[in-house]
């Protein structure tokens, strides 16, 4: 493992915790991709025990390299994702490797945790701590799901800028995470956001104090492509603002509980972010935040949300703001909404500080 991830937090402590509940596999040892003192290796005996021999009513969810089982080991309910094989077949391995090697290390209440893995008789398989509350997509766009309040929207959204702060600042390496989406944030019962799906991640030069970074990387991988910046595209290389470009097209998804994209809507609105970035300009911006939020956010906070969502995802790269700028951003942004909430209770009159359509702007 490169020197440069050895500053994160030791994983020894959380080996420690699950000792008691997976049971290492001594007989089985194979060419071993992965060394064993930074990632627990589970059996694929307790892992089809765990998940039924991964029938069908096991699965909990459908990633884009394969299904994700929920099962128990040892009493304990996880996420077992089982990477399939793809048209690119060094894909699942890549993704289980670098997965486990990243995950392993990191150590984030924001960052979901890798509890194990298997990769015997060519299973690629994670084993992951659930969140029981699905993702922040089903969540905005599934049916049957109420709608998210705005603080706790806010909340979400904070949670996920630390963990990406994290990320790019908590080691001598930036850690870019190259794939940030409404589907690769999750909910545990707490509503806490946990940052997932790490098997694109890459790996920087030394810290990011010292400017933006940035690396290669492969031109055929299939990224979410309505959250992805412009300039991959272009250059098949990424830095640390490309996550914050793909996370201010996650803002304007929560405040306007559209989708990035929408093959359904008139050409010029299809995909959100541009679309976003012109009702801004325009001052239209109101009238397409999601209806269930109108009347409940209050201006200042409102106009805090849409300036930082606006400035990440700039065209230009270096315009664009660091993850710990859009961290204190929205911090304030529920500082201002709790604020206002608190005056608004205190002098009981309706409406008195949301923001209305006729009379809120946001110029930037």
């Amino acid at each position: 493992m490169d020197s440069c991830l050895h500053s994160l937090p030791s994983f020894s402590q959380v080996l420690k915790e699950i000792k008691s509940k997976i049971r290492r596999t001594k007989s089985y040892t194979p060419n071993r991709s992965l060394p064993d003192e930074l990632c627990y290796r589970i059996s694929l005996s307790d892992i089809k025990a765990a998940t039924n021999n991964f029938h069908e009513t096991t699965i909990i969810a459908k990633g884009d390299t394969g299904f994700i089982y929920g099962g128990k080991i040892n009493d304990e309910f996880y996420a077992i994702k089982r990477l399939m094989p793809t048209t690119d077949s060094h894909l699942p391995l890549m993704e289980l490797r670098h997965g486990a090697e990243f995950l392993c290390q990191l150590r984030h209440p924001n960052i979901l945790s890798l509890i194990g893995f298997c990769d015997e008789k060519k299973e690629m398989i994670h084993v992951y701590q659930h969140a029981n509350n699905g993702s922040l997509y089903d969540h905005l766009h599934a049916e049957n799901y109420d709608p998210i309040p705005w603080e706790r929207r806010l909340e979400i959204c904070i949670g996920v800028a630390r963990a990406l702060h994290y990320l790019h600042t908590g080691a001598k390496c930036v850690l870019i995470h190259r794939d940030v989406s409404s589907k690769n944030i999750l909910l545990d019962d707490q509503w806490t956001s946990k940052l997932c799906n790490f098997g694109f991640c890459k790996r920087g030069p030394l810290s990011i104090s010292r400017g933006t970074v940035s690396v290669e990387v492969e031109p055929d991988v299939n990224y979410t492509f309505a959250c992805l910046a412009p300039e991959v595209a272009m250059t098949c290389r990424v830095s640390d603002k490309c996550d914050v470009f793909s996370f201010g097209v996650v803002l304007f998804e929560v405040v306007c509980r559209r989708r990035v994209f929408d093959a359904e809507l008139e050409m010029d609105q299809q995909l959100l972010y541009p679309w976003a970035r012109k009702c801004i300009e325009n001052g239209t911006v109101y009238s397409i935040i999601d209806p269930y939020l109108k009347g409940k956010i209050a201006r200042e906070c409102l106009k805090k949300f849409l300036e930082i969502a606006y400035s990440c995802v700039h065209y230009e790269v270096n315009k664009r703001p660091t993850m710990g700028e859009v961290e204190l951003t929205l911090e304030l942004a529920l500082e201002l909404q709790k604020q206002a909430e608190s005056e608004f209770e205190s002098i009981n009159a309706q409406g008195e500080f949301m923001c209305e359509e006729a009379s809120f702007s946001c110029t930037i």
